[in-house]
């Protein structure tokens, strides 16, 4: 009969309860792959040693503060709980209580040291020195039974075949060994190369502890000399490092990136002839197409094409101007036959308003005539000397008047005078 997953899974948990060597233990390791609680609080790492690797975890409900303080990336501990078979993520170790198994205090120490060497300001960036582009000697700092002074000098001559490079031995790891590499790159500080490469190849945290003590830390940043420290490998990461002027990851990649001016400045010089007569080619071709504007500039501003120009343009104008004669021409005697046309319907009907008005004012004329008044009946008074009399006064009884009417005129003399009321003439 053939087990589910589930079945195997709930044997395996059950194997795990009932087994005396599974349950209830304690296990010892080093911590990797730690990030922090989650958003619930659970703890989850690695612990590993030399040979093997598991997944542990921790409840949020069992985590204490003495535990956190604990708890760092790459701390030595002992764990104390059960091993458990998930159904998804398989294995695991379920721990209840962890405690310090030495490496802790370490990293503590370590952690410590550099928080004291943040205070001085020595991993402050205003404190680096600029790495020269061009070194003409290198200082190398490194083991001599090592394979670091090998890759070295064959990655910085393959960039630089003229590069001199001055070894300065110390021992890398080991009691005494931080005494060693402090006081080597004191003495090429002294010698004076143009630039001092710290370097080792990898190896556990053991083996490069010599780069976290505090000795080396001070030689690095009293150097005068402008230093680069590859210590180890890409996840190696020391004290060293983080003081020094440049890091690289690797002996390899420090001597390409001191040397990479060098190799980049050969390069560019054997490519050099081709350049440059690429780029006088190029100059020739730019050179003749500007003398050939020129030229032609020259040639379209000479004196003959300039009054050839002007002899194109006035030609242009004049029979322009002939052509607008001829049309204003045309229009004109266009407007004349309409005039002519209209010219005898607009005399007569002009002279018909003209005889019109004249009527209308002659009858006006009529009307206000002193004859046309004198036929209405109308007659005007005069004295003896001629004078029209318009009002009584100045006239007494005796006075000659004539009576002026239509057919004749009547003498009278005056018996008297009398006011009567003014009569408005609305004539």
């Amino acid at each position: 009969m053939a087990y589910s997953v589930s079945e195997l899974v709930q044997n395996l948990n059950t194997a795990i309860r009932l087994s005396n060597t599974l349950t209830r233990i304690e296990i010892e390791g080093e911590i990797i792959g730690y990030h922090g609680p989650n958003r619930n609080g659970h703890i989850y790492f690695d612990l590993k040693d030399d040979r093997s690797i598991i997944k542990c975890m921790m409840f949020s409900s069992r985590c204490t503060r003495e535990y956190m303080d604990i708890i760092r990336e790459g701390a030595h501990v002992s764990l104390y709980g059960s091993l458990n078979y998930h159904q998804q993520f398989g294995l695991s170790f379920v721990f209840e209580r962890i405690s310090d198994g030495g490496e802790g205090a370490r990293m503590r120490a370590l952690l410590e040291l550099r928080r004291e060497l943040e205070e001085l300001g020595m991993f402050d960036e205003m404190y680096k020195k600029p790495i020269p582009r061009f070194p003409r000697t290198i200082g190398l700092i490194t083991s001599s039974s090592g394979a670091a002074i090998g890759d070295v000098v064959t990655n910085a001559r393959r960039n630089d075949p003229f590069v001199r490079i001055i070894v300065a031995p110390a021992l890398m790891e080991g009691e005494g060994a931080a005494q060693e590499v402090a006081s080597a790159i004191r003495r090429l500080d002294e010698y004076g190369p143009d630039v001092i490469l710290l370097t080792r190849g990898g190896g556990s945290k053991d083996s490069l502890w010599t780069f976290n003590e505090r000795v080396v830390a001070q030689a690095v940043f009293d150097c005068s000399t402008p230093i680069v420290s590859a210590i180890g490998h890409d996840r190696d990461t020391s004290i060293a490092d983080d003081i020094a002027d440049h890091h690289e990851s690797t002996p390899t990649g420090a001597a390409m990136v001191l040397t990479a001016g060098t190799g980049s400045l050969i390069s560019y010089l054997e490519s050099a002839p081709s350049e440059m007569l690429t780029l006088m080619n190029r100059h020739i071709r730019e050179s003749r197409n500007l003398l050939k504007n020129y030229s032609s500039a020259v040639k379209y501003g000479s004196p003959e094409n300039r009054l050839e120009r002007r002899k194109k343009e006035l030609e242009k104008y004049r029979i322009s101007l002939v052509n607008s004669m001829k049309l204003t021409l045309r229009s004109a005697e266009g407007k004349f036959d309409r005039y002519r046309v209209k010219l005898p319907q607009m005399m007569d009907s002009s002279l018909k308003k003209a005889v019109r008005r004249r009527d209308i004012i002659a009858g006006k004329l009529e009307g206000l005539s002193p004859v046309g008044r004198l036929k209405s009946g109308f007659s005007y008074v005069t004295d003896d000397k001629g004078r029209n009399i318009r009002s009584i006064e100045g006239l007494k009884p005796g006075d000659v008047l004539s009576i002026n009417v239509l057919d004749g005129e009547i003498t009278s003399s005056v018996t008297g005078t009398g006011k009567t009321e003014k009569i408005t003439d609305r004539i």
